[in-house]
């Protein structure tokens, strides 16, 4: 009798992939990876560095979630915003198992909080400058704490460990601290946060819930089992936050704000993100929180700055806390890298809120644009030849070459210097047709700094500036280089660029 079984269909492009293990260098030159360890056979063929992404990495750890329930919406689920019936913030209710884990109904965020419980705060109207009403904010006083709290010898652990939160803590180490940590040589999020967890149900809640995050973003449709897992951790991130602004002990709510703010913006970012934002700027503001900060509240500070200078690129606005506000007081011939890049921050806020305040186009402001131009090649001036980065390999068809930095915080801040060029030379429009030569110049420098092999870390961080770089740069080739760039931020980050790609692509057909 002759075999009627049907045919297995041949699965198109390859047999399916059989770990959860990531090779970065075939995902960059668009090759299937057969996976083999340590070495994979593309890399091994062409003699090439076998390399796995180092930000978020896919997680080989195994969730099993009831689909089933995933639309279950039951009351309890959903964060309460009455103070009294919050559960004590020094003990946590840890998660059910994940087979009958419900993932809470989209939570409410961090601006819908500090709109209820922080008196005074509803009356900041989304495109209202929100500085004369936070500044005048009364918040209940922390107890004073020292600026990096010392580890006690039994440290009272009010947390409830699973092993799916101690792999999203071990993650964190190596992933989303780093990023957070760019621009901090002391290591903030990935040496003192940390300490504080087991003692800090809001903290761990709020690193598990990013992390989580981080995860589902990653070739979401086979890790799609992070995200009830992110939103429930979000949810009880929320509630501990709402208990701690009620009560006496503060002292980690900005920490927590910042953190669940990059959670927030983490899928997109638009002009609504914007409000993210200001319960971290209204703690800055009441704390009196600036540049000189130490510890945590000035690690706090600086990545609060990037963050709003992330969405101020990405919507064309101006930073709410302006930089006049940040009280820096630099050193002369600063040589450790973490400090010059805060200072290149520094300088980029101002040239946004230059050219996209009131006074961009006019001839004041044009006025003011030379002066810092001036100003930016006196800063450069006095640092190391090393700073402008060492380029090694020869250009590739498109005319980019690699350049090698030592230090990660310095190709950030050699970045930023370039985009703060173009900026003041062509946004929102070309300010003088001799610019020209000057901007296709340093969009090649930018570019040719993110082509070049560097952490994960800077390469999300500096997607909001490569945008400028596409934007400006000639030749359909080089920018469907930088356009791709972007997306592999994304694909392999988790991180939004799919609006800017789509921006930068409209604008090309527009032939602008």
């Amino acid at each position: 009798m002759a075999d009627t079984a049907p045919l297995k269909k041949k699965r198109r492009g390859g047999p399916r992939r059989k770990t959860g293990w990531f090779n970065y260098t075939c995902k960059s030159r668009h090759s299937r990876c057969d996976e083999k360890k340590p070495v994979c056979s593309n890399c091994e063929r062409l003699n090439l560095e076998c390399k796995p992404s180092d930000f978020i990495a896919p997680s080989t750890y195994s969730i099993a979630v009831n689909i089933t329930q995933l639309d279950s919406k039951t009351d309890e689920n959903i964060p309460s915003t009455n103070a009294s019936e919050e559960p004590n913030p020094t003990t946590i209710t840890t998660q059910p198992e994940h087979s009958t884990l419900l993932p809470n109904p989209e939570p409410a965020s961090t601006w819908e909080i500090f709109k209820t419980h922080i008196p005074g705060f509803d009356l900041i109207s989304d495109d209202s400058p929100p500085t004369t009403v936070l500044s005048n904010l009364i918040l209940p006083t922390p107890a004073p704490a020292p600026p990096f709290p010392p580890p006690t010898r039994s440290p009272s652990v009010a947390v409830n460990l699973t092993p799916e939160s101690v792999h999203l803590l071990q993650t964190y180490l190596r992933t989303v601290a780093i990023y957070q940590d760019l621009t901090d040589f002391s290591q903030t999020y990935q040496l003192h946060i940390p300490r504080l967890i087991p003692s800090s149900p809001l903290l761990y809640h709020c690193i598990c819930a990013l992390t989580a995050k981080s995860l589902a973003r990653v070739r979401s449709r086979q890790n799609a089992s992070w995200e009830p897992v992110a939103r429930w951790h979000y949810g009880e991130a929320l509630r501990q936050l709402i208990a701690a602004l009620n009560g006496p002990c503060q002292q980690h709510c900005l920490t927590a704000t910042i953190v669940l703010s990059a959670y927030e913006i983490f899928v997109s970012l638009g002009q609504e993100h914007r409000r993210h934002f200001l319960g971290a700027y209204a703690l800055i503001k009441a704390r009196g929180i600036s540049a000189q900060s130490a510890g945590i509240d000035g690690a706090n500070f600086w990545i609060y700055v990037r963050h709003e200078i992330g969405v101020a690129l990405a919507t064309e606005r101006p930073l709410m806390l302006g930089p006049d506000e940040w009280g820096v007081k630099f050193e002369e011939e600063e040589t450790r890298e973490d400090v010059l890049a805060r200072q290149v921050l520094w300088i980029l806020a101002r040239a946004i809120n230059l050219v996209y305040g009131e006074d961009g186009e006019t001839d004041a402001g044009k006025g003011r644009r030379g002066e810092m131009l001036t100003e930016l090649e006196e800063w450069r001036a006095g640092l190391s030849e090393s700073f402008a980065g060492i380029p090694y390999g020869e250009e590739d068809d498109e005319g980019f070459r690699k350049v090698y930095f030592t230090v990660t915080a310095a190709a950030a801040a050699a970045f930023w210097y370039h985009i703060t060029h173009i900026l003041l030379y062509a946004e929102p429009t070309l300010q003088d047709e001799a610019y020209i030569d000057h901007i296709q110049d340093q969009a090649m420098r930018a570019a040719n700094v993110v082509i070049s092999d560097f952490p994960d870390s800077f390469r999300v961080f500096a997607t909001h500036g490569l945008y400028y770089a596409a934007k400006h740069i000639t030749g359909i080739a080089r920018k469907a280089r930088l356009w791709n760039i972007m997306n592999d931020v994304e694909a392999q980050l988790g991180y939004h660029t799919k609006t800017l790609v789509k921006r930068l692509q409209e604008l090309e057909e527009r032939g602008s």
